[in-house]
């Protein structure tokens, strides 16, 4: 079931909300799960998030450098229908967590260079059975 997918490290940080005119927020408390459409761009993030599956016991950690916000996106069962790349059920097995530069956009001049990278990596199975430790995950290297 999608509902138990999480997403860990963003739980205190300001958001835009696109589903609500870009409105600003702050989450307080647990984890980012998925019961319905969400569009959600976060502020200011850190560089290591955790997104767990508990269904599939398996856990990733997202990793990011040089660019300040992260966009978490599903667009749930009515927008996918609408989608012509989507099949009315793909939603449920896809989930958007991309590094970005929303809120204070980035403009190079000519011959300027930006180095950017995101990386997602399966942790080992040893944080599944009941002693998944999400704090290890978020841990700076």
């Amino acid at each position: 079931m999608y509902s138990e997918v999480r997403v860990e490290g963003l739980e205190t940080f300001d958001y835009l909300d696109n589903l609500k005119n870009r409105e600003r927020y702050t989450k307080q408390g647990d984890a980012i799960t998925f019961e319905s459409e969400v569009d959600k761009i976060y502020l200011c993030t850190p560089t290591k998030i955790a997104i767990l599956d508990h269904e599939k016991k398996r856990t990733f950690e997202n990793l990011s450098d040089g660019l300040p916000d992260v966009v978490v996106w599903n667009p749930w069962d009515k927008k996918t229908k609408a989608m012509v790349d989507f099949g009315d059920d793909e939603y449920k097995h896809m989930l958007c967590v991309e590094a970005a530069a929303i809120e204070k956009p980035i403009t190079l001049k000519t011959g300027e260079e930006l180095k950017v990278r995101q990386e997602l990596s399966a942790v080992p199975s040893s944080y599944f059975s009941g002693k998944l430790d999400p704090s290890k995950v978020l841990q700076s290297s």
